[in-house]
């Protein structure tokens, strides 16, 4: 499988090496989050790969996993122009095209279970300004039931770095049109309260453990958590699945176009904060 170098604070696949993985060894979920800094090497010019992966199960090449790769898929080599998921003893689920190449790139990877099939969420900025470029979303009956590690995936140089996890999920759902409402599925602890906020920023916050909460202390994280009436839902109880949703109603306020917003939430027990899940991106259209 070959071996993986430490270069400061990012990882390197072992050049040559045409299929790795780098995972963590006891953190296991089935409904989660992850995700990377995907960066080509440009000293070594080539067919390289890297991205997050879920649900790994089992050992060594034998291993089953989701899997999203940002890689050059040949011809001009010269950064990632491709992406593909793959669920590893199994088969594709997804793929498209990245434009303009990048050479650095965020790539987040979501699965969710649903009934006899997996909800599978990718999340591209290929010019790390923030804000997601690509997205994309389906079903597969590839890897349900299934749960396990999350790491990465890497092959001939790629390095990664800034890895996050989340153990809860959360994806909008709908198009957030001024004046109509949308929601947020999330999905977290069974039967445990839970708590969602809305804020125009999400460099993070810290909430002990050396855990962060991917949004903003801003003024309008406070009002969603004050106004009901906009922000619906956002406190409450998980079902006995652990699902849960959440209502944004948005304003028929025309200034609101092109603005965007970032929605979270988390899970809580007498013991404290449990479940963190990603931050959802909401720019609202006319």
């Amino acid at each position: 499988m070959g071996d993986w170098k430490a270069t400061g604070t990012q990882v390197q696949c072992q050049a040559g090496i045409s299929s790795q993985t780098l995972i963590h060894n006891t953190i296991k979920d089935q409904d989660a989050c992850a995700e990377t800094l995907a960066i080509y090497d440009m000293t070594v010019p080539g067919i390289q790969r890297t991205g997050p992966i879920l649900r790994f199960s089992g050992s060594g090449s034998s291993g089953n996993y989701f899997y999203l790769k940002l890689q050059d898929n040949g011809g001009t080599l010269d950064g990632w122009d491709k992406y593909f998921v793959y669920y590893q003893g199994g088969s594709s689920v997804m793929n498209g095209t990245i434009s303009p190449v990048t050479k650095s790139a965020r790539a987040r990877l979501q699965v969710i279970e649903e009934a006899a099939a997996v909800r599978v969420q990718v999340f591209i900025d290929t010019d790390l300004d923030g804000l997601w470029d690509i997205v994309n979303s389906t079903t597969t009956t590839s890897g349900t039931g299934t749960s396990g590690g999350v790491g990465i995936n890497g092959a001939r140089s790629a390095l990664a770095d800034d890895f996050k996890f989340f153990n809860a999920t959360l994806y909008l759902n709908g198009t957030p049109k001024i004046g109509t409402a949308v929601t947020l599925k999330g999905r977290g602890i069974p039967n445990e309260p839970y708590v969602g906020a809305c804020s125009f920023g999400n460099s993070g916050f810290l909430i002990g453990a050396g855990r962060t909460v991917p949004l903003y202390l801003d003024p309008l994280f406070w009002a969603s958590l004050s106004t009901p009436t906009i922000f619906q839902n956002f406190l409450g109880l998980t079902s006995a699945n652990g699902d849960f949703t959440m209502t944004l109603n948005i304003p028929s306020v025309p200034q609101l176009v092109g603005i965007t917003i970032w929605s979270s939430a988390v899970t809580v027990t007498i013991a404290g904060f449990q479940e963190i899940a990603p931050d959802v991106q909401i720019t609202f259209v006319s």
